[in-house]
């Protein structure tokens, strides 16, 4: 038996799981000091249930409805709604969006002020002052569980990421009955980034053993339940799927990522692309230049075939030869975009593949990829 190198865990969110689990606020807010301020994305659906339990339980709350994807300004914004009242409780009812949204809020909230690039230089690990509850509405981000939140500069051409323990939610209430009201296409894409979550913690350079015990198991049951959630609508399939978004989350803050998310993190900060429908765009390109790379040793040889495995069995393959196929032709059967639909051009590809080359997550890619295969890859998703 090898021996196990050291390493360090941790998971600072209370988390609460399953069927109906979002009534659990009611007891939580029952001691709670402050004004609620409840941060929710643009369709009123998916908060619905949330907002009907406030209501009926007398919890006076602020709303800030955050309209896309967060950026400094964004959160700015939203501080300044709020900034005259006592906040206590910032309840963040949403996709990762909106779950960051509340992250980056409450680091304004405690500081007292706008955020300013010196926050995104400073590790927040003491933070404290509002609670914050996560109540994510869609499977994907692992944001609910995780220690910082991506937010887009003020230029809006890249993304940049608070980080720390402190920025972690107090709680995550990960009820699956709050998923089901989502579009298909928001689906489709929250559910891909936890599917390539999975993949790259467990593949990842700094995986450890307990990040590839979570994730390990979680790649095929998140993949199966993302196919049986879009063909059939299971209920068990969205709790699969909700558990696979948190084990993801939990994976990817404590054993990094790969070069699927360092690309989406660089095209995403240019052209307005889901992140999460990005990973899944980028996720076979990027298996496929991980075991053709020069520095691919047998540890991630044998990680990969085993994804290509999962891949296929999960969705046969449509051409012989190419393990891959069936899941393709299944992503665009459910019209997720190529990168050209998001405007991506051949004139782009070299810009995105340098900065790519540099991104946090594409450091912890389970080989080092250069820019010539990161061109690659975008071109093959292009």
């Amino acid at each position: 038996m090898s021996p196990i190198p050291p390493f360090s865990f941790s998971c600072r969110t209370s988390v609460h799981f399953g069927s109906g689990t979002h009534q659990k606020l009611v007891d939580l807010l029952t001691s709670a000091q402050g004004g609620i301020v409840l941060l929710r994305g643009k369709s009123s659906a998916t908060s619905a249930p949330v907002r009907q339990l406030l209501e009926d339980h007398g919890h006076p709350f602020v709303t800030v409805i955050c309209p896309g994807e967060p950026s400094i300004s964004s959160v700015n914004e939203a501080w300044q709604s709020v900034r005259e009242t006592d906040v206590g409780v910032v309840i963040a009812c949403g996709g990762g969006s909106v779950i960051d949204t509340g992250k980056a809020l409450r680091v304004a909230l405690q500081k007292g002020a706008p955020l300013s690039d010196d926050d995104f230089a400073l590790g927040h690990d003491k933070l404290t002052g509002a609670t914050l509850i996560a109540l994510p509405t869609t499977a994907g981000t692992g944001a609910e569980v995780t220690a910082n939140a991506v937010l887009g500069t003020v230029d809006g051409t890249s993304k940049i990421s608070l980080r720390g323990q402190g920025v972690q939610p107090s709680v995550a209430i990960v009820d699956p009955d709050l998923l089901r009201s989502a579009p298909a296409s928001i689906v489709l894409g929250s559910g891909l980034d936890a599917v390539v979550q999975n993949i790259e913690a467990y593949t990842s350079s700094y995986a450890t053993p307990l990040t590839r015990a979570l994730s390990g198991p979680a790649i095929s049951a998140t993949l199966t339940a993302l196919r049986d959630v879009i063909e059939t609508d299971q209920s068990d399939a969205w709790e699969a799927l909700a558990l696979g978004s948190v084990t993801s989350g939990i994976a990817l803050a404590n054993g990094g990522l790969g070069a699927a998310h360092g690309i989406a993190s660089v095209v995403g900060g240019v052209f307005p692309a889901p992140h999460g429908a990005l990973c899944g765009r980028l996720l076979v390109p990027v298996l496929q230049a991980n075991m053709a790379a020069a520095g691919s040793n047998a540890q991630v040889q044998t990680d990969t075939l085993m994804c290509q495995k999962i891949i296929a069995e999960t969705f046969p393959p449509a051409e012989t030869g190419d393990p891959y196929s069936g899941f393709e032709a299944w992503l665009t059967k459910h019209n997720l975009p190529r990168l050209a639909d998001w405007g991506v051009t051949a004139d782009h590809i070299d810009g995105l593949a340098q900065a790519s080359s540099t991104a946090s997550s594409s450091l912890k890619n389970p080989v080092k990829l250069g820019t010539s295969e990161l061109a690659r890859i975008l071109w093959a998703a292009l």
